[in-house]
Protein backbone atom coordinates (compact mmCIF):
# COMPACT_ATOMS: atom_id res chain seq x y z
CA UNK A 1 0.00 0.00 0.00
CA UNK A 2 1.61 3.45 -1.19
CA UNK A 3 2.31 5.91 1.90
CA UNK A 4 1.21 9.77 1.90
CA UNK A 5 2.11 12.37 4.15
CA UNK A 6 0.14 14.41 6.55
CA UNK A 7 0.97 17.52 7.89
CA UNK A 8 -1.15 19.64 10.33
CA UNK A 9 -0.78 22.36 12.92
CA UNK A 10 -1.90 22.17 16.14
CA UNK A 11 -1.43 24.18 19.48
CA UNK A 12 2.07 23.53 21.20
CA UNK A 13 0.09 22.64 24.50
CA UNK A 14 -1.68 20.23 22.73
CA UNK A 15 0.60 18.46 21.25
CA UNK A 16 2.87 18.30 24.41
CA UNK A 17 -0.20 17.25 26.53
CA UNK A 18 -0.73 14.50 23.49
CA UNK A 19 2.71 13.71 23.49
CA UNK A 20 2.26 12.59 26.88
CA UNK A 21 -0.47 10.43 26.77
CA UNK A 22 0.59 8.57 23.97
CA UNK A 23 3.90 7.95 25.46
CA UNK A 24 2.20 6.16 28.73
CA UNK A 25 -0.06 4.32 26.34
CA UNK A 26 4.07 3.00 25.02
CA UNK A 27 2.43 4.64 21.36
CA UNK A 28 4.22 7.36 19.09
CA UNK A 29 2.02 10.27 18.14
CA UNK A 30 2.27 8.93 14.52
CA UNK A 31 0.39 5.60 15.78
CA UNK A 32 -2.11 7.18 17.53
CA UNK A 33 -3.11 9.25 14.25
CA UNK A 34 -3.39 6.12 12.44
CA UNK A 35 -5.54 4.42 14.65
CA UNK A 36 -7.88 8.05 14.90
CA UNK A 37 -7.67 7.40 11.14
CA UNK A 38 -8.92 3.92 10.87
CA UNK A 39 -11.31 4.37 13.91
CA UNK A 40 -12.87 7.04 11.31
CA UNK A 41 -13.17 4.99 8.23
CA UNK A 42 -14.26 1.64 10.41
CA UNK A 43 -17.60 3.83 12.40
CA UNK A 44 -17.95 5.66 9.02
CA UNK A 45 -17.35 9.03 10.78
CA UNK A 46 -15.67 10.93 13.72
CA UNK A 47 -15.51 7.92 16.38
CA UNK A 48 -16.97 10.18 19.27
CA UNK A 49 -19.99 12.20 19.98
CA UNK A 50 -20.01 16.08 18.77
CA UNK A 51 -22.72 17.78 20.17
CA UNK A 52 -23.35 21.72 20.80
CA UNK A 53 -24.71 22.34 24.05
CA UNK A 54 -27.35 24.07 24.70
CA UNK A 55 -27.25 26.37 28.08
CA UNK A 56 -29.97 25.06 30.17
CA UNK A 57 -32.95 27.96 31.46
CA UNK A 58 -32.12 29.43 34.63
CA UNK A 59 -35.15 28.97 37.37
CA UNK A 60 -36.48 32.50 39.17
CA UNK A 61 -35.21 32.64 42.44
CA UNK A 62 -38.59 32.76 43.60
CA UNK A 63 -39.26 28.96 41.70
CA UNK A 64 -35.89 27.54 42.95
CA UNK A 65 -37.58 28.95 47.20
CA UNK A 66 -40.62 27.46 46.49
CA UNK A 67 -38.82 23.74 45.94
CA UNK A 68 -36.61 24.01 48.77
CA UNK A 69 -39.76 24.76 51.19
CA UNK A 70 -41.04 21.62 49.97
CA UNK A 71 -40.57 18.87 52.90
CA UNK A 72 -38.64 15.84 51.53
CA UNK A 73 -40.65 13.34 53.57
CA UNK A 74 -44.13 13.85 54.80
CA UNK A 75 -45.90 11.79 57.61
CA UNK A 76 -49.21 12.09 55.93
CA UNK A 77 -47.83 11.65 52.59
CA UNK A 78 -45.91 8.28 52.89
CA UNK A 79 -47.25 5.73 54.51
CA UNK A 80 -45.48 2.30 55.14
CA UNK A 81 -47.24 -1.36 54.81
CA UNK A 82 -48.50 -2.58 58.22
CA UNK A 83 -47.77 1.11 59.51
CA UNK A 84 -49.79 4.23 59.99
CA UNK A 85 -46.97 6.50 58.83
CA UNK A 86 -43.00 6.81 58.71
CA UNK A 87 -42.60 8.02 62.13
CA UNK A 88 -44.58 5.18 63.90
CA UNK A 89 -42.22 2.73 61.78
CA UNK A 90 -39.40 4.27 63.00
CA UNK A 91 -40.66 4.37 66.45
CA UNK A 92 -40.98 0.72 66.04
CA UNK A 93 -36.97 0.08 65.34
Amino acid sequence: MPKTTLNLRIDSNIKKQAEKVVDELGISMSAAIILYLKAIVRENGIPFDMKVRKPEPVEAPKAKAKKKAKPVLDDDEFELPGSDSIRAAIDKL
